[in-house]
């Protein structure tokens, strides 16, 4: 009866209707955490690679000054 008992528990663990929504309601949160962070990276990685060409301008802009 004990193994019975545990099987039962088992199978309402995982196949429960419950926990398959709040399994898919997690991974959707995951889904747009991972959206949100992948936009933040592209948005940091533009905004150095601005800071680097602008920084390149004015050194170009400094050496024919002086030349």
């Amino acid at each position: 009866m004990g193994g019975r008992v545990a099987g039962k528990a088992g199978g309402n663990y995982y196949s429960g209707g419950n926990s398959s929504a709040s399994f898919s309601g997690i991974n959707e949160e995951i889904i747009w955490i991972s959206i949100g962070m992948s936009i933040a990276i592209v948005i940091l990685i533009t905004i150095g690679l601005c800071i680097i060409i602008r920084e390149k301008c004015k050194k170009r802009h400094a050496h024919f000054i002086h030349v």
